[in-house]
């Protein structure tokens, strides 16, 4: 509540605006039954903020203060990793939810050689592969097309919010245990402590909805992260 207040107080017409399209126009627009065209709204919106983190991030902020944000949860997540003894160099590294490509840089900078990139939209694709010409990007929507192969990292930030239909989000996470290696973890973030949809477009999930969908999988302690947890899982071997 103190945060979308201080974002009124800064900009009370972009924050009238903001607030009408998430809660009128875009479930309009976007709409599909108890979900919503996560394709066709994340291209809008990436096409309609470009490469900064405002397309990703919070669109009531600026590019500083998104930025300042993505750079603590990047330190969140290093060290998380670290704790964890994952081996960057020579792990087969899968990322869902490529986006403008944060943390596709973040985990190239931690030495990262084999990785794929999944997103449900190819927007910012031509530029990855620019940037990253060693690593492979795939056009895939989670919660219904089937990931290939078998990876020691999978890796799943500020997405599982944004699948807001149960039968979707058990499905997307069907897929990430049958790409996960015998020797493999899963990160991802943030896990929040209640279920809960907030928008047509953002939806709470908590550990106990996750460990639901990993039954018999061993949970890494939760670390802060954003305004829930980053946690790791990883099959009993």
């Amino acid at each position: 509540m103190k945060d979308l207040l201080s974002k009124f107080k800064k900009d009370p017409l972009g924050f009238i605006k903001r607030a009408l399209y998430k809660i009128v126009i875009g479930p309009l627009k976007y709409n599909k039954g108890n979900d919503y065209d996560a394709a066709n709204y994340w291209r809008d919106r990436f096409e309609k903020h470009g490469q900064t983190l405002k397309g990703a991030g919070d669109e009531g902020l600026s590019e500083e203060e998104n930025k300042e944000h993505y750079e603590k949860a990047a330190k969140v997540f290093t060290s998380f990793c670290m704790k964890e003894g994952i081996d960057f160099k020579n792990s087969d590294v899968l990322e869902i939810g490529v986006g403008t490509g944060f943390y596709t840089r973040l985990l190239h900078d931690l030495g990262v050689r084999k990785y794929t990139g999944v997103d449900i939209t190819d927007v910012f694709f031509s530029k990855h592969k620019n940037n990253f010409p060693q690593f492979k990007f795939v056009k895939k929507d989670i919660t219904v097309d089937k990931l290939e192969g078998k990876y020691d990292l999978i890796v799943m930030i500020d997405v599982i919010e944004h699948i807001v239909n149960e039968k979707k989000f058990a499905s997307a996470m069907e897929n990430v245990r049958n790409s996960l290696s015998d020797d493999g973890i899963f990160v991802v973030a943030p896990v929040m402590d209640e279920d809960k949809k907030h928008l047509f477009y953002l939806s709470s999930h908590s550990l106990q909805d996750i460990k639901n969908k990993f039954p018999g999988y061993r949970f890494s302690e939760p670390m802060p992260f954003r305004d829930g947890n980053i946690i790791g899982i990883k099959k009993y071997t």
